[in-house]
């Protein structure tokens, strides 16, 4: 896989886990489980993504 898309995938892990950080911070425990669920989601679709990228190279 391209260092450019694994580049980006991780940053947009980054930015939700320093998203999620930022509302724990203000204590908003509805939107902490909601930024937990995308994670988990974002998280599993990066490693389907890079299981197919990886099956073609």
């Amino acid at each position: 896989m391209s260092v450019t898309l694994r580049t980006t995938l991780c940053e947009i892990r980054d930015d939700l886990h320093g998203l999620r950080r930022m509302v724990a911070a203000r204590g908003h425990i509805e939107t902490i489980q909601g930024i937990d669920a995308l994670i988990g989601v974002a998280e599993a679709e990066a490693i389907r993504i890079i299981a197919r990228i990886d099956r073609i190279n």
